[in-house]
Protein backbone atom coordinates (compact mmCIF):
# COMPACT_ATOMS: atom_id res chain seq x y z
CA UNK A 1 0.00 0.00 0.00
CA UNK A 2 1.39 3.44 -1.04
CA UNK A 3 -0.04 7.11 -0.72
CA UNK A 4 0.00 9.04 -3.65
CA UNK A 5 -2.26 12.70 -3.30
CA UNK A 6 -2.42 14.33 0.51
CA UNK A 7 -3.79 17.64 1.69
CA UNK A 8 -3.22 18.79 4.72
CA UNK A 9 -3.78 22.44 6.61
CA UNK A 10 -1.29 23.91 8.70
CA UNK A 11 -2.16 25.67 12.14
CA UNK A 12 -2.69 29.32 12.77
CA UNK A 13 0.21 31.02 11.25
CA UNK A 14 2.10 34.49 11.65
CA UNK A 15 1.66 37.12 9.50
CA UNK A 16 5.17 36.81 7.98
CA UNK A 17 4.99 33.54 6.87
CA UNK A 18 1.66 34.07 4.96
CA UNK A 19 3.46 37.02 3.48
CA UNK A 20 6.46 35.23 2.44
CA UNK A 21 4.30 32.50 0.81
CA UNK A 22 2.13 35.39 -0.91
CA UNK A 23 5.69 36.80 -2.25
CA UNK A 24 6.18 33.51 -4.07
CA UNK A 25 3.11 32.48 -5.12
CA UNK A 26 0.67 33.64 -8.18
CA UNK A 27 -1.06 36.29 -7.61
CA UNK A 28 -5.13 35.64 -9.05
CA UNK A 29 -7.61 38.66 -8.30
CA UNK A 30 -11.53 38.94 -9.44
CA UNK A 31 -12.28 42.62 -10.93
CA UNK A 32 -15.70 44.24 -11.59
CA UNK A 33 -15.51 45.94 -14.56
CA UNK A 34 -18.29 48.45 -14.00
CA UNK A 35 -17.36 49.64 -10.78
CA UNK A 36 -13.55 48.42 -10.67
CA UNK A 37 -14.32 46.53 -7.23
CA UNK A 38 -11.74 43.77 -6.65
CA UNK A 39 -13.77 41.44 -5.52
CA UNK A 40 -11.45 38.68 -4.05
CA UNK A 41 -7.80 37.99 -4.51
CA UNK A 42 -6.18 34.83 -4.29
CA UNK A 43 -3.11 33.85 -3.68
CA UNK A 44 -2.20 30.14 -5.41
CA UNK A 45 1.52 29.02 -5.50
CA UNK A 46 2.28 25.65 -7.87
CA UNK A 47 5.86 25.08 -7.05
CA UNK A 48 8.50 22.65 -8.35
CA UNK A 49 9.64 19.90 -6.24
CA UNK A 50 11.65 16.56 -6.99
CA UNK A 51 11.04 15.64 -10.52
CA UNK A 52 8.99 18.74 -11.64
CA UNK A 53 5.99 17.79 -9.78
CA UNK A 54 3.72 20.33 -8.83
CA UNK A 55 2.71 21.41 -5.21
CA UNK A 56 -0.44 23.68 -4.72
CA UNK A 57 0.40 25.93 -1.79
CA UNK A 58 -2.76 28.32 -0.84
CA UNK A 59 -2.63 31.05 1.73
CA UNK A 60 -6.23 31.59 3.46
CA UNK A 61 -7.58 33.72 6.22
CA UNK A 62 -11.61 31.98 6.18
CA UNK A 63 -12.94 28.89 6.70
CA UNK A 64 -15.99 27.17 6.57
CA UNK A 65 -18.43 26.45 9.88
CA UNK A 66 -21.65 24.87 9.89
CA UNK A 67 -24.45 27.62 11.53
CA UNK A 68 -27.21 27.36 13.41
CA UNK A 69 -29.25 25.68 10.56
CA UNK A 70 -26.79 23.02 10.27
CA UNK A 71 -25.56 24.62 6.72
CA UNK A 72 -22.43 25.51 6.39
CA UNK A 73 -20.59 29.05 5.69
CA UNK A 74 -17.43 30.90 5.51
CA UNK A 75 -15.78 32.41 8.58
CA UNK A 76 -12.74 34.43 9.10
CA UNK A 77 -10.21 32.85 10.96
CA UNK A 78 -6.09 33.41 11.63
CA UNK A 79 -4.29 32.77 8.36
CA UNK A 80 -3.21 29.22 7.44
CA UNK A 81 -1.70 27.44 4.52
CA UNK A 82 -3.52 24.64 2.57
CA UNK A 83 -0.66 22.53 0.46
CA UNK A 84 -1.91 19.40 -1.73
CA UNK A 85 0.82 17.42 -4.26
CA UNK A 86 1.53 13.88 -4.98
CA UNK A 87 3.58 12.66 -2.63
CA UNK A 88 4.59 9.61 -4.58
CA UNK A 89 5.72 11.89 -7.31
CA UNK A 90 7.51 14.70 -5.71
CA UNK A 91 9.53 12.36 -3.97
CA UNK A 92 9.88 9.11 -6.49
CA UNK A 93 9.06 11.36 -9.50
CA UNK A 94 6.37 9.24 -10.74
CA UNK A 95 3.91 6.87 -9.30
CA UNK A 96 4.57 3.55 -11.62
CA UNK A 97 5.70 1.79 -8.92
CA UNK A 98 7.14 2.07 -4.82
CA UNK A 99 5.88 4.88 -3.60
CA UNK A 100 5.81 6.18 0.46
CA UNK A 101 3.90 3.73 3.08
CA UNK A 102 4.50 5.52 6.18
CA UNK A 103 1.85 8.23 6.31
CA UNK A 104 3.41 10.43 9.24
CA UNK A 105 6.74 10.16 8.31
CA UNK A 106 5.98 10.99 4.49
CA UNK A 107 3.76 13.98 6.05
CA UNK A 108 6.79 15.44 8.06
CA UNK A 109 8.80 14.99 4.26
CA UNK A 110 6.02 16.87 2.64
CA UNK A 111 6.00 19.98 5.09
CA UNK A 112 9.44 20.00 5.19
CA UNK A 113 9.74 20.19 1.62
CA UNK A 114 7.71 22.78 1.19
CA UNK A 115 8.94 24.62 4.43
CA UNK A 116 12.57 24.43 2.68
CA UNK A 117 10.91 25.85 -1.34
CA UNK A 118 9.05 28.62 0.44
CA UNK A 119 12.67 29.50 2.32
CA UNK A 120 10.51 29.90 5.57
CA UNK A 121 10.00 27.99 8.97
CA UNK A 122 6.65 25.94 9.38
CA UNK A 123 4.96 24.33 12.13
CA UNK A 124 5.71 20.62 12.59
CA UNK A 125 3.56 18.28 10.19
CA UNK A 126 1.82 15.80 13.18
CA UNK A 127 0.00 19.35 14.43
CA UNK A 128 -1.55 19.97 10.70
CA UNK A 129 -4.58 18.51 10.04
CA UNK A 130 -5.48 16.11 7.07
CA UNK A 131 -8.30 16.89 4.57
CA UNK A 132 -7.38 14.58 2.00
CA UNK A 133 -5.38 11.06 1.63
CA UNK A 134 -5.47 9.40 -1.30
CA UNK A 135 -4.44 5.34 -0.63
CA UNK A 136 -3.23 3.17 -3.72
CA UNK A 137 -2.29 -0.11 -4.29
CA UNK A 138 -0.90 -1.45 -7.16
CA UNK A 139 -1.43 -5.16 -9.02
CA UNK A 140 1.03 -6.99 -11.58
CA UNK A 141 -1.12 -8.02 -14.95
CA UNK A 142 -0.73 -8.02 -18.29
CA UNK A 143 -2.37 -4.90 -20.54
CA UNK A 144 -4.94 -7.54 -22.24
CA UNK A 145 -5.82 -9.08 -18.77
CA UNK A 146 -6.49 -5.06 -17.42
CA UNK A 147 -8.36 -4.96 -20.54
CA UNK A 148 -10.54 -7.76 -19.39
CA UNK A 149 -10.73 -6.14 -15.80
CA UNK A 150 -12.42 -2.91 -17.07
CA UNK A 151 -14.62 -4.89 -19.97
CA UNK A 152 -15.93 -6.79 -16.54
CA UNK A 153 -16.56 -3.71 -14.97
CA UNK A 154 -18.59 -2.29 -17.71
CA UNK A 155 -21.28 -5.23 -17.45
CA UNK A 156 -21.44 -4.78 -13.75
CA UNK A 157 -24.39 -3.11 -11.80
CA UNK A 158 -23.43 -0.92 -9.46
CA UNK A 159 -26.72 0.21 -7.20
CA UNK A 160 -24.66 2.12 -4.42
CA UNK A 161 -22.39 4.02 -6.53
CA UNK A 162 -22.70 5.71 -9.72
CA UNK A 163 -19.97 5.33 -12.42
CA UNK A 164 -18.18 8.48 -13.33
CA UNK A 165 -17.14 9.06 -16.97
CA UNK A 166 -13.51 8.46 -17.29
CA UNK A 167 -11.30 9.85 -19.62
CA UNK A 168 -10.14 6.92 -21.45
CA UNK A 169 -11.48 2.97 -21.89
CA UNK A 170 -9.47 1.38 -19.25
CA UNK A 171 -10.29 3.20 -16.09
CA UNK A 172 -13.24 3.64 -13.72
CA UNK A 173 -14.01 5.68 -10.68
CA UNK A 174 -16.96 5.76 -8.74
CA UNK A 175 -17.54 9.30 -6.59
CA UNK A 176 -19.26 9.65 -3.08
CA UNK A 177 -19.32 12.27 -0.65
CA UNK A 178 -16.90 10.95 1.55
CA UNK A 179 -14.75 8.50 -0.50
CA UNK A 180 -14.19 8.05 -4.37
CA UNK A 181 -12.93 4.42 -5.53
CA UNK A 182 -10.46 4.46 -8.86
CA UNK A 183 -9.28 1.45 -11.02
CA UNK A 184 -7.27 2.16 -14.24
CA UNK A 185 -4.87 0.58 -16.17
CA UNK A 186 -1.54 2.46 -15.50
CA UNK A 187 0.17 2.25 -18.75
CA UNK A 188 -2.83 4.12 -20.39
CA UNK A 189 -2.67 6.91 -17.67
CA UNK A 190 0.96 7.05 -18.31
CA UNK A 191 0.82 7.37 -21.88
CA UNK A 192 -1.70 10.19 -21.53
CA UNK A 193 -0.99 11.97 -18.48
CA UNK A 194 3.07 11.82 -17.67
CA UNK A 195 5.19 10.15 -20.51
CA UNK A 196 5.51 13.90 -21.79
CA UNK A 197 6.32 15.42 -18.45
CA UNK A 198 8.89 13.06 -17.41
CA UNK A 199 10.31 13.16 -21.42
CA UNK A 200 11.27 17.27 -20.06
CA UNK A 201 12.85 15.98 -16.77
CA UNK A 202 14.79 12.52 -18.05
CA UNK A 203 16.31 15.20 -21.34
CA UNK A 204 17.49 17.83 -18.84
CA UNK A 205 18.59 15.43 -16.15
CA UNK A 206 21.21 13.83 -18.95
CA UNK A 207 22.05 16.86 -19.85
CA UNK A 208 23.39 17.48 -16.41
CA UNK A 209 25.27 14.01 -16.74
CA UNK A 210 26.61 13.59 -19.39
CA UNK A 211 26.84 17.51 -20.95
CA UNK A 212 24.21 19.33 -22.81
CA UNK A 213 25.54 18.47 -26.17
CA UNK A 214 26.04 14.34 -26.21
CA UNK A 215 23.97 13.27 -29.09
CA UNK A 216 22.98 10.34 -27.21
CA UNK A 217 20.41 12.57 -24.63
CA UNK A 218 17.75 11.85 -26.33
CA UNK A 219 18.33 8.46 -26.77
CA UNK A 220 19.13 7.68 -23.16
CA UNK A 221 15.86 9.25 -22.22
CA UNK A 222 13.82 7.79 -24.61
CA UNK A 223 15.05 4.04 -23.26
CA UNK A 224 14.17 5.27 -19.63
CA UNK A 225 10.98 6.12 -21.14
CA UNK A 226 10.27 2.95 -22.97
CA UNK A 227 11.19 0.97 -19.42
CA UNK A 228 8.76 3.12 -17.37
CA UNK A 229 5.90 2.80 -20.02
CA UNK A 230 6.60 -0.86 -20.60
CA UNK A 231 6.70 -1.46 -16.81
CA UNK A 232 3.22 0.03 -16.49
CA UNK A 233 1.47 -1.20 -19.12
CA UNK A 234 1.67 -4.37 -16.87
CA UNK A 235 0.24 -2.11 -13.98
CA UNK A 236 -3.77 -2.34 -12.66
CA UNK A 237 -3.77 0.32 -10.03
CA UNK A 238 -6.51 0.48 -7.71
CA UNK A 239 -7.40 4.20 -5.49
CA UNK A 240 -9.94 5.33 -2.64
CA UNK A 241 -9.85 9.18 -2.42
CA UNK A 242 -10.62 9.61 1.44
CA UNK A 243 -12.11 13.23 1.54
CA UNK A 244 -12.11 15.28 4.36
CA UNK A 245 -16.20 14.44 5.35
CA UNK A 246 -14.95 10.49 5.71
CA UNK A 247 -12.34 12.27 8.17
CA UNK A 248 -14.84 13.95 9.90
CA UNK A 249 -17.28 11.54 10.13
CA UNK A 250 -14.79 8.98 11.71
CA UNK A 251 -12.75 11.52 14.32
CA UNK A 252 -15.67 14.21 14.52
CA UNK A 253 -13.09 16.47 12.98
CA UNK A 254 -10.17 16.55 10.67
CA UNK A 255 -7.89 14.77 12.31
CA UNK A 256 -4.09 15.93 13.02
CA UNK A 257 -1.45 14.01 11.05
CA UNK A 258 -0.10 12.74 14.23
CA UNK A 259 -3.71 11.29 14.82
CA UNK A 260 -4.18 9.14 11.62
CA UNK A 261 -2.14 5.97 11.50
CA UNK A 262 -1.69 3.41 8.98
CA UNK A 263 -3.91 0.63 10.36
CA UNK A 264 -6.86 3.44 10.05
CA UNK A 265 -6.37 4.06 6.14
CA UNK A 266 -5.58 0.64 4.85
CA UNK A 267 -8.66 -0.34 7.12
CA UNK A 268 -10.79 2.21 4.87
CA UNK A 269 -9.03 1.23 1.20
CA UNK A 270 -10.31 -2.58 2.44
CA UNK A 271 -13.81 -1.38 3.70
CA UNK A 272 -14.37 0.64 0.87
CA UNK A 273 -13.14 -1.81 -2.09
CA UNK A 274 -14.71 -4.75 -0.73
CA UNK A 275 -18.30 -2.63 -0.04
CA UNK A 276 -18.24 -1.98 -3.94
CA UNK A 277 -16.96 -5.33 -5.21
CA UNK A 278 -18.49 -7.60 -3.32
CA UNK A 279 -15.44 -9.52 -3.27
CA UNK A 280 -15.91 -10.81 -0.14
CA UNK A 281 -12.93 -11.57 2.88
CA UNK A 282 -9.73 -11.21 2.75
CA UNK A 283 -8.79 -13.51 4.88
CA UNK A 284 -9.76 -16.49 2.45
CA UNK A 285 -9.57 -16.77 -1.31
CA UNK A 286 -11.73 -15.90 -3.66
CA UNK A 287 -13.26 -18.39 -5.43
CA UNK A 288 -15.45 -18.20 -8.80
CA UNK A 289 -15.41 -21.99 -10.19
CA UNK A 290 -18.80 -23.88 -9.85
CA UNK A 291 -17.71 -26.69 -8.39
CA UNK A 292 -15.22 -24.66 -6.32
CA UNK A 293 -17.87 -22.53 -5.24
CA UNK A 294 -20.05 -26.43 -4.28
CA UNK A 295 -17.42 -27.25 -2.05
CA UNK A 296 -16.78 -24.17 -0.14
CA UNK A 297 -20.57 -23.53 0.36
CA UNK A 298 -20.94 -27.16 1.69
CA UNK A 299 -17.84 -27.08 3.75
CA UNK A 300 -18.47 -23.79 5.41
CA UNK A 301 -22.61 -23.93 5.76
CA UNK A 302 -23.06 -27.71 5.37
CA UNK A 303 -24.57 -29.74 2.67
CA UNK A 304 -28.29 -28.53 3.12
CA UNK A 305 -27.46 -25.27 3.42
CA UNK A 306 -24.46 -24.96 0.80
CA UNK A 307 -27.17 -26.61 -1.51
CA UNK A 308 -29.02 -23.82 -1.28
CA UNK A 309 -27.06 -21.24 -1.59
CA UNK A 310 -25.50 -22.32 -4.56
CA UNK A 311 -28.63 -22.45 -6.52
CA UNK A 312 -28.68 -18.44 -5.33
CA UNK A 313 -24.99 -18.03 -6.71
CA UNK A 314 -26.07 -20.05 -9.98
CA UNK A 315 -28.77 -17.43 -10.54
CA UNK A 316 -26.62 -14.37 -9.57
CA UNK A 317 -23.91 -15.95 -12.55
CA UNK A 318 -26.79 -16.20 -14.99
CA UNK A 319 -29.47 -13.84 -14.50
CA UNK A 320 -27.40 -10.97 -12.53
CA UNK A 321 -28.15 -9.25 -9.53
CA UNK A 322 -30.81 -7.08 -10.69
CA UNK A 323 -32.72 -9.90 -11.77
CA UNK A 324 -32.37 -12.40 -9.30
CA UNK A 325 -33.25 -9.57 -6.45
CA UNK A 326 -37.08 -9.49 -8.20
CA UNK A 327 -37.06 -13.15 -7.78
CA UNK A 328 -36.50 -13.11 -3.93
CA UNK A 329 -37.64 -11.28 -0.67
CA UNK A 330 -35.30 -8.35 -0.26
CA UNK A 331 -34.37 -9.81 3.22
CA UNK A 332 -33.71 -13.18 1.49
CA UNK A 333 -31.41 -11.49 -1.04
CA UNK A 334 -29.07 -9.74 1.06
CA UNK A 335 -28.93 -12.48 3.94
CA UNK A 336 -28.06 -14.94 1.06
CA UNK A 337 -25.80 -12.26 -0.87
CA UNK A 338 -24.07 -11.74 2.76
CA UNK A 339 -23.32 -14.95 3.25
CA UNK A 340 -21.47 -16.10 0.07
CA UNK A 341 -19.52 -12.80 0.53
CA UNK A 342 -19.02 -14.10 3.88
CA UNK A 343 -17.52 -17.23 2.40
CA UNK A 344 -15.42 -15.85 0.41
CA UNK A 345 -17.71 -16.82 -3.09
CA UNK A 346 -17.63 -14.37 -6.12
CA UNK A 347 -20.33 -14.57 -8.63
CA UNK A 348 -18.38 -12.14 -11.07
CA UNK A 349 -16.40 -13.44 -14.03
CA UNK A 350 -17.42 -17.12 -13.10
CA UNK A 351 -17.18 -20.00 -15.20
CA UNK A 352 -20.81 -20.28 -15.64
CA UNK A 353 -21.01 -16.80 -17.24
CA UNK A 354 -21.85 -15.87 -20.87
CA UNK A 355 -18.25 -14.68 -20.83
CA UNK A 356 -15.54 -17.08 -21.33
CA UNK A 357 -13.18 -17.85 -18.86
CA UNK A 358 -10.19 -18.90 -20.58
CA UNK A 359 -9.17 -15.12 -20.95
CA UNK A 360 -5.81 -13.71 -19.50
CA UNK A 361 -7.86 -12.71 -16.43
CA UNK A 362 -6.93 -15.01 -13.74
CA UNK A 363 -9.86 -16.12 -12.27
CA UNK A 364 -8.78 -15.60 -8.70
CA UNK A 365 -7.47 -12.18 -8.90
CA UNK A 366 -9.32 -9.50 -6.51
CA UNK A 367 -7.64 -5.93 -6.30
CA UNK A 368 -7.58 -6.44 -2.05
CA UNK A 369 -4.58 -6.84 -0.06
CA UNK A 370 -4.37 -10.56 0.04
CA UNK A 371 -4.39 -10.88 -4.01
CA UNK A 372 -0.85 -12.38 -4.93
CA UNK A 373 -0.20 -10.54 -7.86
CA UNK A 374 -0.11 -7.37 -5.29
CA UNK A 375 3.06 -5.09 -5.86
CA UNK A 376 4.58 -4.38 -2.38
CA UNK A 377 8.34 -3.65 -2.72
CA UNK A 378 10.09 -0.32 -2.14
CA UNK A 379 11.04 1.96 -5.06
CA UNK A 380 14.91 1.02 -6.28
CA UNK A 381 16.21 4.28 -8.31
CA UNK A 382 19.45 4.43 -9.39
CA UNK A 383 21.96 6.39 -7.91
CA UNK A 384 23.11 8.48 -10.59
CA UNK A 385 18.56 9.96 -10.61
CA UNK A 386 19.42 11.43 -7.59
CA UNK A 387 19.64 14.76 -8.13
CA UNK A 388 19.23 17.56 -5.88
CA UNK A 389 16.69 20.26 -7.14
CA UNK A 390 19.41 23.17 -6.52
CA UNK A 391 21.49 20.59 -8.91
CA UNK A 392 18.82 20.59 -10.95
CA UNK A 393 18.06 23.75 -11.61
CA UNK A 394 21.88 25.02 -12.53
CA UNK A 395 21.55 22.14 -15.17
CA UNK A 396 18.37 23.88 -16.92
Amino acid sequence: MAYDTVKLRSPPLSPAVIEQTKNMSLRRSGVEMATGEEKYVLFAGELLGSWDSRISVIPKDEHYVIDKNGRPVKEKCEPFLEIEASVHKIFCGHNVYGGPTDFRQVCRDFVALVEELLETELPLADYWTVHRVDVALVYRLPKLACKEFFDGMQVMSFPRRHRGSAKYAMAVYFPGKTTTVKFYHKGTEFQVHERSRMRGFFTNLFKHLHGKNDPKNYERAERKLEALQRLADSRLRAEVEIHSDKFQYDFEKNPLVKEVTDAYLQQVYDREVEKLLREGKQAMDTVRGSRAVLSRLKAVYGPSTGARLYGFWSSLCTLGDEVTREQFAKTVFYRNRKLLEDAGVSWRGTDVTVVANDGLLPVDFSPVRSDKRLCYLPARNREEYQVSRETMRLAA
